[in-house]
C-alpha cells in the first residue's frame, strides 16, 4: 500500500493532456463465475476523474474460502486506435500488493456492442502465497497472470463476457493452468 500513492500521483501527472472519450463504461457491477468459484466486483470511475476504484470478493473453489480486494487504478482514454489502457494497484485482504495493467477497446468493426480486453498482473513480491482476483477468477497463488476477454455488450446496461486467464508456471492451481470465466456485467 505504500506505492499506491506515489504511484498514482505518477500517473495523474503523466495523463495531464485530455483525450476523447473511447465510449466504455466503467462503472460497472460484475458477477463471474469459474467452476464453484464466484466473484461479485463493483468498479466506478471517481466523477469528473480518471481515477477508478473497485472492490471484489471471491467465495467457492476446492476449499471454502472466501476474501476481497481494493483495485485503485488510472484511465488513460484512447491512447491509441480507441484502446484504453487503465494502470493499477490491488490490495489483497491487507496483505499482498499486486500491480495490473489492462488494455480495453470496443470492437464494433467485427460486430455492432463487441468488447475486447487484455491485461497483466503480478505481484511485487517474487515469493507471493495470496491469491487475487482477475478478471473473475482467482489467481491461485500465482507470481503473475495475463488474461483475455471478449464482451458483447447487450445494450447500455447490460454485457457478457468469456474470460482466459492464464496465471504464471508457479502458480499453485491443480484445476489446470489456465480458467475459463464467464461474466455478467451491469452498467449503473
Amino acid at each position: 500500500m505504500k506505492h499506491t500513492l506515489p504511484l498514482l500521483a505518477l500517473v495523474a501527472a503523466a495523463s495531464a493532456q485530455t483525450a476523447p472519450a473511447s465510449g466504455l463504461n466503467y462503472d460497472l457491477v460484475t458477477i463471474s463465475r469459474h467452476q464453484r468459484q464466484n466473484t461479485v466486483a463493483v468498479q466506478g470511475v471517481v466523477k469528473d476523474t480518471n481515477f477508478l476504484i473497485g472492490i471484489s470478493t471471491t467465495n467457492g473453489n476446492q476449499t471454502d474460502y472466501r476474501y476481497g480486494q481494493i483495485d485503485l487504478g488510472y484511465i488513460f482514454k484512447n491512447v491509441t486506435n480507441g484502446i484504453d489502457a487503465t494502470v493499477g494497484i490491488i490490495q489483497v485482504n491487507g496483505e499482498a500488493t499486486v500491480y495490473s495493467l489492462t488494455l480495453r477497446r470496443q470492437w464494433n468493426e467485427a460486430y455492432q456492442g463487441l468488447e475486447i480486453s487484455a491485461g497483466y498482473t503480478g505481484t511485487l513480491a517474487s515469493d507471493s502465497t495470496q491469491d487475487w482476483i482477475v478478471a473473475g477468477t482467482a489467481t491461485c497463488q500465482a507470481e503473475s497472470a495475463s488474461f483475455v476477454q471478449l464482451a458483447y455488450n447487450y445494450n447500455k446496461t447490460l454485457s457478457f463476457s468469456v474470460g482466459l486467464v492464464k496465471p504464471d508456471n508457479n502458480a499453485n492451481d491443480s484445476d489446470g493452468d489456465r480458467a475459463t470465466v464467464f461474466s455478467v456485467r451491469a452498467a449503473y
